[in-house]
């Protein structure tokens, strides 16, 4: 017995092996309870959210508003989003971010309630502008309140799986969405299906206020620790990193918002298969967001990042040169997956980098620069596919994509900034 003995062990010491290795590139463990109600809160807002705006134009379709109606009251919250992101930081350096995550988790259900009672087109606009600087606060308070309750080490992990916690409701949110609201108006007799709509709508905006209870449970210092500076402006490291987050965020909202348009029209894929085409880029970029921290232990955050750059643009090379709907799918799949990876990168590296005192004011100032360049990138390649087709502006894309990978390489690489050499979260790991 006592010769063989190691051996009977081999399996335990393998398995202790592997747990090792498995949380060392899966932390699930080193998380903390802080971030998982974190994580909580963030899951019913997302779904929440999620299955509302899923729903509330088809609403107002079948309230009979058109398409011209649908676009002001859309951009009304746009606006409110931006203009209520800078007056929210300051917000959150003289409250904190628990009371500022608390008045979004409150204050933006109960506003969308609202729209869902009143038909008036100018209270539509004031309601739907008023949740925008409700939902305002959570772009910014969700980058500063991850960095705050997470470590350098974690960091990434920690974004990755909340991005893609965020993707996987949007999933069941297009399924709720089309489902419960005939489910009920059959059901309960609610007469027209825009009762269906309108108790469906009212039960998401409830799901996103429940996120309100963990939220109240975080503990979060209430202000932040003072700063020497008298404006976040000036931060160096904000200045280099804004070109090259708003160029990718252009490359990011340019086709992205047309590419339906693109599979129906231009490819001729009937409403329902451009379904299914999204239900599957939606589980593409699900696995490859959670995938992202083994990409960047590997290789490190600025290379990963590049690297996502680098295949974002093949795969949209790649998309405007496919002659068969198979191949075009498989690009565009390929393409929305490469695109997410770099997300959880630039939001770990900003938080990592900015002192503690100007996170929340950074958060806002890329949320601003993120909605403005994607807002634009829209509407001029809206222009340009109207006068000159798809193709150039898949070939434009490609060209901004590159333009987008030397700016992370020229402005945000350590080489060029020794303090960068020192974050953990920065360093190229070996597994």
């Amino acid at each position: 017995m006592c010769p063989h003995a190691p051996d009977a062990y081999t399996p335990i010491n393998s398995l202790s092996r592997f747990r090792k290795r498995f949380s060392s590139r899966w932390p699930l463990d080193r998380l903390g309870r802080p971030f998982w109600v974190f994580f909580v809160a963030a899951f019913f807002l997302d779904f929440g959210f999620d299955l509302y705006f899923f729903l509330y134009n088809l609403f107002l379709v079948s309230l009979h508003y058109d398409e011209r109606a649908i676009g002001f009251i859309s951009s009304a919250v746009t606006i409110g989003n931006v203009v209520g992101s800078i007056p929210v930081s300051i917000l959150v350096r003289r409250f904190g971010l628990q009371k500022l995550l608390l008045f979004c988790f409150i204050a933006a259900p109960i506003i969308a309630i609202c729209r869902t009672a009143t038909l008036w087109m100018p209270a539509q606009i004031v309601l739907a502008f008023l949740m925008g600087i409700a939902l305002s606060a959570w772009p910014v308070c969700f980058a500063p309140t991850v960095a705050k309750i997470t470590t350098d080490e974690t960091r990434v992990f920690a974004f990755s799986i909340t991005f893609a916690t965020g993707i996987g409701t949007g999933t069941l949110a297009g399924l709720a969405g089309g489902y419960l609201p005939e489910m009920f108006h059959r059901a309960n007799g609610l007469g027209s299906q825009a009762n269906g709509m309108r108790f469906v709508l009212i039960a998401a905006a409830v799901i996103a206020m429940i996120g309100a209870c963990p939220v109240s449970k975080l503990k979060i210092s209430s202000a932040a620790a003072p700063s020497n500076r008298k404006t976040f402006v000036f931060h160096p490291f904000l200045l280099r990193f804004l070109p090259a987050f708003a160029v990718w965020s252009i490359v990011t909202g340019s086709f992205t918002p047309f590419a339906p348009v693109f599979f129906h029209k231009q490819l001729g894929i009937s409403l329902q298969h451009v379904g299914v085409i999204f239900s599957a880029s939606e589980l593409v970029q699900f696995c490859t967001v959670l995938l992202v921290p083994l990409l960047y232990r590997r290789i490190g955050v600025i290379a990963g990042i590049f690297t996502a750059q680098l295949l974002t643009g093949v795969a949209v090379l790649g998309l405007g040169r496919a002659h068969s709907t198979g191949y075009a799918v498989a690009w565009y799949l390929a393409f929305t997956g490469a695109q997410f990876t770099a997300g959880p990168g630039f939001y770990g590296m900003l938080m990592s980098r900015m002192p503690e005192s100007e996170r929340s004011s950074a958060s806002a100032i890329q949320n601003i620069a993120g909605a403005l360049s994607g807002a634009g990138a829209s509407t001029l390649t809206g222009m340009l596919i109207v006068r000159l087709g798809y193709g150039p502006v898949f070939n434009l894309n490609a060209a901004l994509t590159i333009c987008a990978v030397l700016l992370v390489l020229r402005c945000l690489s350590a080489r060029n900034d020794p303090q960068q050499n020192a974050s953990p979260i920065l360093a190229s790991h070996e597994c």
